[in-house]
């Protein structure tokens, strides 16, 4: 199975890297860092200039990434110079602007390149799918400044928290549904990071940036896009996920990603490759057939968005946040099952409901099928003073057991509460005393058909008499109940379980079905 097969299998959803690759892929006049270097130097200096200076620098012993940050800190210099002196005029700055610090000539120029990207024809579908794959990011990092991703949530109407720099990252978050743009955005184009200055500022930085994206890294796949995987940063990561990494080769190569460009190829080839100097190893995706990649991860469904799942978990958090602080967390959390012993198989067979309000009105109120389900439950799962705010509230007429609360009444602590439940239980005690399971018995045998009696004699069981055909199914239930004293009490029991297990609520509703639940509870609690 592919690499990006395996994250739709696994219904996981990724983080993504994003590079400067995709912006080249999608636009005609995306620069890579050289280029922008050469567009820059241009406006100040002679094109010849930029070689000479990169072969002085080369010799010097520093690498291509090194290199590159020494010449944006020169140009950044010369650039400043040229517009304060009004030799060079650059859009969208005014020079009372950049005196006030609000903001850099240089950066604006920076800005200028990445804000006149012009898209490439004929790439709309794919982009569709990339809008559609981003959507489905647990989160996303980019180290490229334009605005092409959150243009790409608008484009299908979704929104995305966007953090610049080192925004964001002392908030406490499970970082579901966001956008980190760790090396600036042409919104805010004081945050471009470019040059040398950049980067010595933003070391003391990038722990904090690598901490919280690796305390996520070994909870979902991780898939770079448009990267060669040479940028310091990118790399600085990587270095500290491989040294911390809990698994073996091949499952580390199952949870990294990187998706490299090769032209003209549409089929998507897996390799498993290795960074030596970082001691790391992922799967290398070779391909030019992006959008099945796209539309492959975009296929993951976890029944929400990760922005959305975003949405309820930054409430959840401030409820307890502000509660806490008033020392009032005990009226907004609730449990209706001890939570603390909930497994991941609970999680997967059971409807889970989650609320927030005050303790008073935290849950739903229990419809009859629910109490008679409870009732019958021997966890005791549903909470003693939800079930006999559910007795009280019943009418006197109501047929319905109630004993095995009355036994665990005094659980209760208030006494107020107490005694209200006690007054109105001990009532419906009187009035069972009084009629009794006689009086079930004998009403039950007149709605019995006499002509289904002969059939439903030759059964010895509840369930051989459910079992019976041609006979209606109010005629059966009351037969049972007219001879509950004659059949087996566990058989009886079965038979309850049966159908609170497989009848419909509707069913269970019905009056016969009601009567069969207290003349059994008569029967065995007598």
């Amino acid at each position: 199975m592919s690499f990006i097969e395996n994250i739709k299998e696994k219904n996981q959803f990724p983080i993504i890297f994003i590079g400067s690759g995709i912006t080249q892929r999608y636009f005609e006049n995306a620069p890579h860092w050289e280029e922008l270097l050469l567009t820059l130097w241009g406006k100040v200096h002679e094109r010849e200039g930029y070689f000479e200076e990169f072969h002085k620098l080369q010799s010097s012993g520093l690498s291509n990434f090194e290199i590159y940050l020494r010449i944006a800190q020169i140009l950044e210099k010369d650039i400043d110079n040229a517009f304060y002196e009004r030799k060079l005029k650059i859009e969208n700055i005014e020079i009372e602007q950049a005196h006030s610090g609000l903001l850099s000539p240089f950066k604006q120029c920076v800005a200028n390149v990445f804000s006149g990207l012009i898209k490439k024809e004929k790439m709309d579908d794919e982009i569709k799918s990339f809008a559609q794959m981003l959507v489905k990011a647990r989160f996303i990092v980019t180290t490229n400044y334009d605005n092409f991703i959150e243009e790409c949530f608008n484009l299908l109407n979704k929104s995305v928290k966007v953090n610049v720099g080192n925004k964001g990252l002392f908030i406490k978050t499970n970082d579901y549904g966001e956008l980190y743009k760790i090396h600036g955005s042409i919104k805010d184009i004081n945050s471009i990071c470019i040059t040398e200055k950049d980067y010595k500022q933003n070391e003391s930085k990038l722990a904090i940036v690598n901490a919280k994206i690796l305390s996520n890294l070994t909870e979902a796949p991780i898939l770079f896009l448009g990267y060669s995987l040479t940028d310091e940063n990118i790399r600085s990561l990587l270095s500290d996920y491989s040294e911390n990494i809990p698994y073996d080769l091949q499952e580390a190569a199952a949870r990294i990603g990187v998706v490299e460009y090769k032209k003209g190829e549409q089929s998507i080839q897996d390799v498993v490759s290795s960074i030596p100097d970082l001691g790391m190893h992922y799967t290398k995706i070779s391909t030019d057939n992006y959008k099945e990649i796209y539309d492959t991860v975009s296929k993951i469904e976890q029944g929400y968005l990760p922005s959305e799942i975003a949405k309820y978990e930054g409430l959840f958090r401030k409820i307890i946040e502000v509660k806490g602080q008033e020392n009032q967390l005990q009226s907004v959390l609730a449990s209706f099952v001890d939570i603390s012993q909930t497994t991941s198989e609970d999680l997967k067979n059971k409807n889970i409901v989650v609320a927030f309000g005050d303790d008073k009105y935290i849950y739903k109120i229990p419809s009859y099928v629910d109490y008679i389900k409870e009732y019958f439950n021997s966890k005791n799962e549903m909470p003693l003073e939800i079930a006999l705010t559910f007795l009280t509230n019943q009418s006197m007429r109501t047929d319905i057991p109630f004993n095995k609360y009355l036994s665990r009444i005094n659980d209760l602590i208030e006494n107020a509460k107490r005694d209200k439940y006690i007054h109105k239980l001990t009532k419906w005690e009187k009035k069972y005393k009084e009629s009794g399971l006689d009086n079930f018995i004998e009403i039950s045998k007149t709605k019995v058909s006499k002509m289904y009696l002969q059939s439903l004699k030759t059964a010895h069981s509840p369930q051989e008499v459910y079992d019976l055909t041609g006979i209606k199914e109010y005629s059966k239930i009351y037969y049972i109940i007219s001879n509950i004293r004659d059949f087996d009490e566990t058989e009886i029991r079965t038979f309850i379980n049966n159908i609170l297990e497989k009848k419909s609520d509707n069913s269970l509703n019905k009056t016969e079905y009601r009567k069969l639940f207290m003349a059994y509870c008569l029967l065995i609690e007598r």
